[in-house]
């Protein structure tokens, strides 16, 4: 829902994500608002803690004053007394006002996180293709962070200071009109320096986040190949590419360090300026006996104050050139539409699904053919193992049943209905799909069979596991369910990768089974289990078998032959071993036909 806010203030996909004020208040509104209690009590202990700041130089005015007027030691006791619990208390005030920001800073950033998690999971294939996994953290976990300070105190402070800033130079106005002349020319000179920073620097700060992202997706496709660098020795090479990609970071940095820094200390010099003059101005009224000692001490407090005030006020607006910038790029992201929407919705059958592939072609960003003008059906509850080499589309094919991508020409249809009229999350629910590269996340071995779905107990784990045949192999594992697995599968064969991801599939209970089978060597013990395993997990279900060995087919009814993304074979497993000008009966005469099959 809270998504769908923000995107409802967002122009047309194709429009530059400028952030306008009303996206400003729409993403305040929306993330602010559910805590509408948290953020009034922290602005009230803001404004109370710039109330008690006041307060202080007014102590400070009394004391001075009773002193010269020779006051007793009691009234001279109290003020300072009085003074002393307005301080402390102001401390105590600023330290709970800092606790309730950071607590609505965190759970609105939080939150924003929630949601643009959300798109991107739901977002197509192309879309990821796009981004390194080190580029999306950036600007899911970086982008947003940078927000915190946005939606915590930006708004509270702003108001709070500018209205504190307005109130002491009409105060200072009243003392003297020289002295409030002054000050307000310091406030329109920083309020002018401010904008003319603001539109040349917000460029610089999303080029400095572009490039911390391109440096953390090095990041990620570095480490995860650290055994491939290591073996070929190209460490020199890879550290040569971070240097480069470190210095073009920096630089970046270095611009946008700049034009603050350039800001800062023309309005450091402002400021030193401005004091000075309110300095004379001040010694001169007292000296001629127009004002006391306690108001001249009032006076350069709160003089004092203002340059203090207006110095965090540009602070603030400082991070809102960064928070700008954070909301330029996250718009970017929220301004993608998938390529693949949801449809309205249908009605499956029960049971195992057929299948129905019509005139269907298909290619990737690139315009390469992939599929070309692919027919066939396959009944319910029929296995179709799929063969061919490396690049003849076998996995795009089983790619566009899942609808990670749609298909450029032709419909396919699965239960009789057309995909595209289903929910994703209905059709994706129906079809389970075992890949040759199981995902695992640091976790036990529960949450990695469940992902995290508390509502799957054990007891559905366990069934599941002895159905699968897997119960043995279960009773070696050193702490059951809770035994923990790495992200990488460290510890983990590519087999047993592969039963994990069968008994994933089983607990899901779908009515279509696309299986990938592992080209790795297996120890004859794990090939059994996974044999034994697929048999069961295939029972009254349609599937699709990419095979890379000919014994993984000979559990099918049929066999489709892939070449350049053409069907150039595809009939009854049987009737095609037995034909001797079959291509599949020429595989089954071959030494090694796995080298065809890869």
């Amino acid at each position: 829902m809270k998504l769908w806010q923000f995107l409802l203030s967002l122009k047309a996909r194709n429009s530059p994500p400028r952030v306008t004020s009303r996206q400003y208040l729409t993403l305040l509104r929306t993330y602010l608002g559910p805590q509408r209690l948290r953020v009034a009590v922290m602005a009230l202990l803001l404004f109370a803690s710039i109330a008690m700041q006041l307060l202080g130089p007014q102590i400070i005015r009394v004391f001075i004053d009773a002193f010269q007027r020779g006051a007793t030691q009691q009234v001279l006791t109290l003020t300072a007394l009085l003074y002393l619990g307005v301080a402390i208390g102001g401390r105590l005030v600023s330290a709970l006002a800092a606790y309730f920001c950071e607590d609505v800073g965190w759970r609105a950033t939080n939150w924003l996180r929630e949601d643009l998690t959300r798109h991107c999971l739901n977002l197509d294939r192309t879309f990821h293709s796009s981004y390194t996994p080190g580029e999306l953290i950036e600007r899911v976990d970086g982008n947003v962070d940078s927000l915190a300070n946005f939606f915590s105190r930006f708004m509270v402070l702003v108001l709070g200071n500018a209205l504190l800033v307005l109130g002491i130079l009409v105060l200072m106005a009243r003392e003297n009109a020289w002295l409030g002349i002054v000050m307000g020319a310091y406030l329109v000179i920083s309020i002018i320096a401010y904008v003319r920073v603001q539109k040349f620097a917000i460029p610089y700060y999303k080029k400095h986040q572009q490039a911390e992202a391109v440096l953390s997706g090095f990041w990620g496709e570095l480490l995860a190949s650290l055994e491939d660098i290591a073996s070929s020795g190209a460490a020199p090479y890879i550290l040569r590419r971070y240097v480069q990609l470190q210095r073009q970071e920096n630089t970046a940095e270095i611009k946008r360090t700049f034009y603050w820094t350039s800001f800062e200390v023309s309005g450091l010099a402002i400021e030193v300026v401005s004091m000075i003059f309110a300095l004379i101005i001040s010694v001169y009224l007292f000296v001629h006996g127009s004002i006391t000692l306690g108001t001249l001490v009032l006076l350069l407090s709160y003089n004092s104050l203002m340059l203090d005030y207006t110095f965090e006020l540009t602070e603030q607006f400082s991070a809102l050139q960064e928070a700008t910038a954070s909301i330029e790029r996250i718009n970017e992201i929220y301004h993608t539409a998938s390529q693949v929407p949801d449809g309205p919705g249908v009605s499956f059958p029960t049971g195992a699904l057929d299948i129905a592939f019509e005139e269907v072609a298909f290619h990737y960003e690139s315009a390469q053919p992939v599929l070309r003008d692919i027919s066939f059906e396959v009944p319910a509850g029929m296995a179709v193992g799929l063969i061919g080499r490396s690049g003849s589309g076998k996995t795009s094919l089983t790619r566009l049943l899942m609808r990670f991508y749609d298909p450029v020409v032709g419909s396919i249809c699965l239960g009789g209905q057309d995909l595209r009229q289903a929910w994703l999350e209905d059709l994706r629910q129906r079809v389970g799909l075992v890949t040759q590269e199981v995902q695992l996340f640091r976790a036990t071995l529960r949450e990695n069979l469940t992902f995290f779905d508390e509502r799957i107990d054990d007891e559905r784990i366990l069934a599941a596991i002895t159905q699968l045949g897997l119960y043995d192999w279960y009773m070696r594992l050193p702490e059951g369910l809770d035994t923990p697995l790495a992200s990488n599968g460290a510890g983990l064969s590519a087999g047993e990768a592969q039963l994990l991801a069968c008994i994933r599939v089983f607990l899901k209970d779908p009515q279509l089974i696309i299986l990938d089978e592992a080209t790795s060597r297996l120890d004859p013990a794990t090939e059994r289990l996974i044999t034994q395993a697929t048999e069961r997990l295939l029972r009254g279900r349609t599937a699709l078998i990419i095979a890379h060995r000919l014994s993984t087919v000979e559990r099918v009814e049929r066999i489709m032959v892939l070449e350049a993304g053409q069907i150039v074979e595809y009939g009854s497993r049987a009737d095609l071993a037995g034909d001797p000008a079959s291509r599949y009966a020429r595989l089954l005469q071959m030494t090694h036909p796995e080298e065809l099959l890869a």
